[in-house]
């Protein structure tokens, strides 16, 4: 990663809408490693995102041993993550995010507990940062994965958000998401 795709980065997250954004591409994530691009996906306050991975192999448990649903849908900002993958082809799909979008994910402008009207449902910012795992380094290098955790810059969340689903409903490509 070169210096000028870090700086457009930066621009990107701060310039992104603040009011409204809308879905450009949805993930289901049915496996470990398996991104499979899909057209609408429904959410479910109990299970997740119906078909992805999380409800048995969530990264992050609660004391129980289920999985936390703070991370239960993660969204990140298309037009930033492009600043890492690649601007051509499907390199962005290897993100693993669930929803790409383009609205302003920055601390400043959508809080910890921030609500999101996506489609017909309504999820709620997590306080778990995404602060990129191995996975991220593995596939877009060790400069991309060292940027995205640069403490000066991670209030722009250039790497994206979770969320937890309030209120269950299908989400299809191109619906606004607004900021509640």
């Amino acid at each position: 990663m070169d210096n000028e795709a870090f700086a457009q980065a930066i621009r990107l997250a701060k310039s992104a809408s603040t009011e409204v954004g809308h879905v450009n591409f949805l993930m289901n994530r049915p496996a470990e490693g398996v991104h499979v691009p899909v057209e609408e996906l429904y959410l479910d306050v109990e299970k997740g995102i119906i078909g992805d991975r999380w409800l048995e192999t969530a990264w992050l448990k609660l004391p129980d041993g289920s999985p936390d649903p703070r991370v239960q849908v993660s969204l990140t900002n298309v037009n930033v993550m492009r600043c890492f993958t690649g601007l051509e082809g499907e390199g962005v799909y290897r993100c693993g995010d669930n929803v790409y979008t383009d609205l302003n994910l920055c601390e400043q402008h959508l809080q910890v507990g921030a609500q999101l009207k996506i489609g017909a449902a309504i999820i709620e910012v997590s306080d778990v940062k995404n602060d990129a795992c191995g996975k991220f380094s593995q596939r877009f290098g060790k400069e991309a994965f060292a940027v995205v955790r640069e403490t000066e810059f991670s209030g722009l969340r250039l790497r994206g958000v979770f969320a937890r689903i309030l209120q269950s409903g299908k989400v299809v490509v191109h619906d606004s998401i607004m900021v509640l």
